[in-house]
């Protein structure tokens, strides 16, 4: 089962993010931050970046993410957080983010 935080709308829908699906194996999307597990990455994208095209290739979520990042906050209702507001984050989905990436992202 997907573990996910989720977010209403006010026109009723709910965006959301998956949370990590286990203890280890944690990557950061280089680009928002967005904390998952490498096989959420590859099987479902970073939900705030779908143009990094990450599902289903493997190159792509190794470019793309990182394994080396610092802190982690989780981010419920993005609007309302100081936190994202503080991390210039409210447009993100609702998810667990990495407060400092190290990496940088592929040129392409």
């Amino acid at each position: 089962p997907r573990t996910m935080l989720a977010s209403y709308e006010g026109d009723g829908t709910i965006d959301f993010c998956e949370t990590p699906s286990s203890m280890s194996g944690h990557r950061a999307c280089l680009r928002c931050g967005l904390v998952k597990c490498f096989t959420q990455f590859y099987d479902s994208g970073c939900e705030n970046c779908p143009f990094l095209e990450l599902e289903g290739r493997q190159d792509r979520v190794e470019r793309c993410t990182t394994s080396n990042y610092e802190g982690v906050f989780a981010m419920m209702k993005p609007e309302d957080s100081w936190v994202a507001r503080w991390e210039a984050l409210t447009t993100f989905h609702p998810g667990i983010y990495a407060l400092r990436m190290y990496g940088q992202m592929p040129a392409e």
